[in-house]
């Protein structure tokens, strides 16, 4: 009996540290600078800065996931986290909305309107993502300069509004609760309502998914819609956290995003960009950052380190076996066809894949 267990045990513990590689690559990245720096990384007040610092990242990079799910690319999403914050801040500051939740407010639904334009050029005018999101990614980096005058905005800010994103409940930085609260949000449209297999299943072919009955272009201009509310919200919790806006705030969130979502992609749901692997990509990239700058890093290693995980993700994606069509499309990685597994339009049984139409 031990010698027919022993290869299936032998298995079962290859799949765990496959499916779950990224949550023990975190755990590794906090041991490592743990022993190197014992007396300032694992201390609760760097654990705390770092959920803080990255909170608004977590909400940039499930606005990303959501339009890469549906199979395309969103370059808009880091300009949209810069100007919620810009204009969030400056109605603030200039006395233009006096209660700070009505700022938010108008920053989500300016964030939709953005959303649904993307969404709709995709979707129904049939123009390129890529192209679409880059336009319209250079309209609000323009439109922040214009809004700010190219000043940073620090007057004025409610303490209320800085509160949402410096205070520390029980320890913990409110934004982390944010982030929890939206992924389990997520997580149950995604993996359990028909709406997120649906979405899942125009990633892996739009054709197909119309074929079974799916409305495909409102689900497109969904998910870029949401996708654009989250980054704007995101954008809200950065500032919040900063207690200032600067002009040039946004550019620097996409490659942490767009890393994120592909390292993510590589685990937990191996193979499909996902919550919880998203969310933990983006702390282990910002704790393998940290540790570095406490031995000494300069600061261009934080871009280096994002752009070598991104292409590390890319690396793990394509010869870890996974079968999305994202990859293929987007990074032009070559792959033979694979059965799809079938779906009905009334409730597809598991997410067919993802691809990114560029």
């Amino acid at each position: 009996m031990k010698k027919i267990d022993a290869p299936a045990r032998s298995g079962a513990v290859r799949r765990i540290f496959s499916n779950y590689g990224i949550v023990f690559a975190l755990l590794a990245i906090i041991l490592l600078f743990s022993a190197l720096r014992p007396q300032t990384f694992p201390t609760l007040g760097n654990f705390g800065s770092i959920l803080q610092a990255n909170s608004a990242i977590v909400f940039i990079a499930f606005g990303l996931m959501l339009p890469l799910i549906a199979g395309h690319f969103d370059l808009s999403i880091a300009a949209m986290a810069g100007f919620g914050g810009i204009l969030a801040t400056g109605m603030m500051s200039r006395g233009t909305i006096e209660h700070w939740p009505l700022a938010v407010l108008i920053v989500v639904l300016v964030s939709a309107v953005v959303g649904l334009i993307n969404g709709v050029l995709v979707a129904y005018v049939k123009l390129n993502a890529l192209v679409v999101t880059l336009g319209t990614q250079s309209v609000l980096f323009g439109a922040i300069l214009l809004y700010s005058q190219g000043a940073v905005i620090y007057d004025g800010i409610p303490e209320g509004f800085k509160a949402m994103g410096q205070s520390r409940p029980f320890g913990i930085p409110l934004p982390f609760f944010f982030v929890i609260a939206a992924g389990l949000v997520l997580w149950y449209i995604l993996y359990f309502r028909p709406i997120g297999r649906k979405l899942y299943a125009i990633g892996g072919s739009e054709d197909a998914a119309r074929l079974t009955g799916i409305k495909v272009d409102p689900m497109v201009v969904g998910a870029f819609v949401c996708g654009s509310v989250l980054a704007g919200i995101g954008g809200c919790i950065q500032v919040a956290q900063v207690g200032s806006a600067a002009p040039t705030s946004g550019s620097e969130f996409l490659l942490p995003a767009i890393a994120a979502c592909f390292l993510g992609e590589t685990s937990i749901r191996k193979g499909f960009f996902n919550v919880w692997g998203t969310m933990t990509a983006v702390f282990l990239v910002a704790a393998g950052t940290t540790g570095l700058f406490m031995l000494g890093a300069q600061a261009w290693v934080q871009p280096v380190f994002n752009g070598v995980v991104l292409v590390g993700a890319i690396l793990a994606a394509k010869f870890g076996g996974s079968k999305t069509r994202a990859r293929n499309k987007v990074l032009n990685i070559s792959r033979k066809p694979t059965p799809e597994q079938p779906a009905t339009a009334s409730g597809l049984s598991a997410p067919v894949g993802t691809s990114a139409h560029s």
